[in-house]
């Protein structure tokens, strides 16, 4: 279950704008950027248990410090998400069902990273590391050292980290996007 929310909360980190129609954006190519300047796939998703979680994430961003509550549910090849501010105001809905990315913001965020990219902040914590090399560009490399994992550019410098307490993931470090996530599990059951 691990990282799951992880990215949910970069997902729409210091969401606080209340203003805005609800958009809906769907992706057959489910491509994110992993820096400015290169791209990446989203893995495919197979998880071998199903998961459900809800957590609390702090998001520090831009010299901003936000929190998000995040709702996460996944079985075999499909996860749902749903971001809410701390007032429970519904944020961000995504989902990723065999291949296909869905992703409704409910208000609009300024100045976060793109659900998309949270979503593969999650995926960074949640799958085996093979499905994750799998799908990063030429050069990069993931390495999993201890209880972080850590994606290497082309020249070995650190682009994004996922720190794991006892299995789970608590804390995301984008050092590209410069943004940093830290997890606090509310309840979580794997089923």
């Amino acid at each position: 279950m691990k990282l799951i929310v992880l990215l949910s909360a970069a997902l729409l980190a210091g969401a606080t704008i209340l203003s805005g129609c609800a958009t809906t954006v769907n992706s057959q190519d489910s491509v994110v950027h992993l820096t400015k300047q290169t791209t990446v796939k989203l893995p495919a998703l197979q998880l071998t248990e199903p998961v459900s979680a809800e957590q609390l994430l702090t998001i520090d961003y831009q010299g901003h410090h936000e929190q998000a509550l995040v709702l996460l549910e996944g079985q075999d090849q499909s996860l749902k998400l749903s971001v809410l501010n701390p007032l429970g105001i519904r944020l961000v809905d995504a989902s990723y069902d065999q291949g296909a990315l869905t992703i409704t913001q409910h208000i609009p965020i300024a100045e976060l990273p793109p659900a998309a990219q949270v979503l593969f902040d999650i995926f960074l914590g949640l799958l085996p590391a093979a499905d994750i090399a799998e799908v990063l560009p030429p050069g990069f490399s993931l390495k999993d050292e201890g209880t972080t994992r850590t994606i290497y550019d082309e020249q070995g410098q650190s682009v994004e980290q996922v720190h794991f307490t006892n299995g789970q993931a608590t804390r995301l470090e984008h050092h590209v996007f410069g943004y940093i996530i830290t997890i606090e599990n509310l309840s979580a059951a794997e089923e």
